[in-house]
């Protein structure tokens, strides 16, 4: 059973803390586009190597489906696209859990699925970087 939170209004009032940051990042997000606007933080390994990591383009890809252009976002991080409403889905449920039961929700990585999900990424990086476009 996962472990009973000790200050349950502290952890109520970082949970809202942290949604109101969250919304907060996606209205400015939506607003503005990170391929127009220099405020948004660059890839160090993308400046350090020349080299697209697994992120780049998240940024892109998130004020894109905010947008409703999937398609468009899917082109910029297709890894990112297909694994955020995932992570989403489960922030959603963890939230949600957090609040009905005052509990720290269980993550539903075991090291097999973190081991699948590190060999997918690698995959990815070296696809996204061989010449003639891969991803």
């Amino acid at each position: 059973m996962p472990p009973r939170l000790a200050g349950s209004r502290s952890w109520s009032r970082a949970v809202l803390l942290l949604l109101a940051f969250g919304v907060v990042s996606v209205v400015v997000l939506f607003a503005f586009d990170p391929a127009q606007y220099s405020f948004y933080p660059r890839c160090t390994i993308k400046l350090l190597t020349g080299l697209d990591c697994p992120g780049c383009g998240g940024l892109r890809a998130t004020h894109q489906l905010l947008h409703g252009q999937v398609l468009a976002a899917f082109r910029l991080n297709p890894l990112f696209v297909t694994l955020a409403p995932l992570a989403a889905a489960w922030l959603v449920w963890a939230a949600v859990q957090s609040f009905r039961r005052r509990t720290v929700p269980e993550f539903p990585l075991t090291p097999r699925r973190v081991w699948l999900l590190v060999a997918v990424t690698l995959g990815f990086s070296v696809l996204r970087n061989l010449p003639g476009g891969g991803l």
